[in-house]
């Protein structure tokens, strides 16, 4: 019970204080919004661009002796593509050209007569198209009917290399049901990512460490007051005061950094990746780190000022040699930053805004979990040996 006293205690300490909101809250949006913004150029990619739906004039002709293509109007009325193109039949090749001349239609596609039964007699399926102004349209519009008639071929060599049987065999098979397009984001399994996204983790990572100082400022505040004499008299354990401090602390950066991974995502569309258990691991083992860190650090300082000026100094430079404040060569981030704790936990996550495999992510894991191992008994033989009193 006098743990959790003080522990919520301390909650009510800390979030009383509007510089601790400032600082822990509110500044890293601040600066997450202004370095995303300002480096969008310098850092990652700018960001996803969005594609508008591209008009089709389609010439489906019917009569003397020719009927439409079912095999187009089935395409068209796919639902998975009434986000990439917006088909309008026209009558006639000059209408659509018009069209093109007058931007009415980003692409158009000129279905010649008697196309299904010519397919279906074993002939090559071939499509007209024309190009439009745009060459976003172009390229969206021209991979649409490129795939419907690469499809059609390759079931027609299928067909005539195998024998009618095989067809069957395709169309029964589990891959005949997947979908022919699908929409997707070039950040997922690439190489890249946004500037916000990459600010956000870095920034992140920083105020997790500087979690570090609200720790240094609660141990000494009840010292430079003179209020530890008065509590040691009470029936509280040194232990019990030290524990229930340290866990006020852990709640409040719990509390911080899924502040900072939730409101970046709602207010700047950041994409923390697909592995939320994860994520959430990395950001304890960084709380873990920097509170023990700290922990060693106040243990062995004479003033709480001289502990915050350390604590400081260790988390700007980390920050900096990680790659956190600025892009690092490959060779100096790997080779240098892997002496920091910000460079396992901040290579990590940005796989998995990648939607990287979680066999790439381990590794990272690992290292954090021993260097957490090893700064938690630093910790506490620290406190056994200099203990926490006035």
């Amino acid at each position: 019970m006098n743990t959790w006293t003080i522990m919520i205690y301390e909650l009510r300490r800390l979030f009383s204080s509007r510089s601790m909101i400032l600082n822990m809250f509110l500044l890293p949006l601040l600066l997450i919004f202004l370095l995303g913004a300002s480096l969008s150029g310098v850092v990652g990619d700018k960001g996803p661009s969005t594609i508008d739906v591209v008009r089709v004039a389609v010439v489906n002709p019917s009569g003397e002796g020719y009927e439409s293509s079912s095999m187009m109007d089935s395409l068209l009325k796919s639902s998975e593509l009434k986000d990439i193109i917006t088909p309008i039949t026209v009558n006639s090749r000059d209408a659509a050209e018009s069209g093109l001349r007058t931007g009415k239609y980003g692409y158009a596609v000129i279905v010649p007569p008697g196309f299904d039964s010519k397919v279906q007699s074993g002939g090559e399926a071939q499509l007209e198209f024309i190009l439009g102004k745009k060459s976003t349209d172009n390229l969206v519009a021209g991979t649409v009917f490129d795939n419907f008639l690469r499809s059609l071929n390759y079931k027609q060599s299928v067909a005539m290399t195998l024998g009618p049987a095989a067809m069957n065999v395709m169309a029964s098979s589990s891959t005949s049901n997947l979908p022919s397009v699908k929409l997707g984001e070039l950040s997922e399994g690439g190489v890249s990512y946004t500037s916000s996204q990459f600010y956000a983790v870095s920034m992140m990572l920083m105020f997790l460490l500087y979690s570090g100082l609200t720790v240094c400022t609660s141990l000494f505040n009840e010292k430079e007051n003179h209020t530890l004499f008065r509590i040691n008299a009470m029936p509280v354990k040194g232990s019990e005061l030290f524990i229930g401090k340290m866990l006020g602390v852990g709640v409040v950066s719990i509390v911080q950094c899924a502040a900072i991974i939730i409101l970046t995502n709602v207010l700047f569309g950041v994409n923390w990746g697909n592995q939320p258990g994860l994520l959430f691991l990395f950001c304890l083992l960084m709380i873990v780190a920097s509170m023990t860190l700290s922990i060693v650090i106040s243990m062995f300082s004479k003033t709480g000022a001289s502990a915050r000026s350390i604590v400081t100094l260790l988390t700007v430079s980390m920050t900096f040699i990680s790659g956190g404040m600025a892009p690092l060569p490959d060779s100096w981030v790997n080779s240098i930053g892997a002496f920091t704790i910000n460079h396992w936990a901040m290579q990590a996550i940005l796989k998995m805004m990648l939607h990287a495999d979680v066999s790439q992510i381990m590794p990272n894991l690992a290292v954090l979990s021993l260097i957490c191992l090893v700064l938690f008994s630093a910790a506490a033989i620290s406190y056994r040996k200099v203990g926490y009193h006035g």
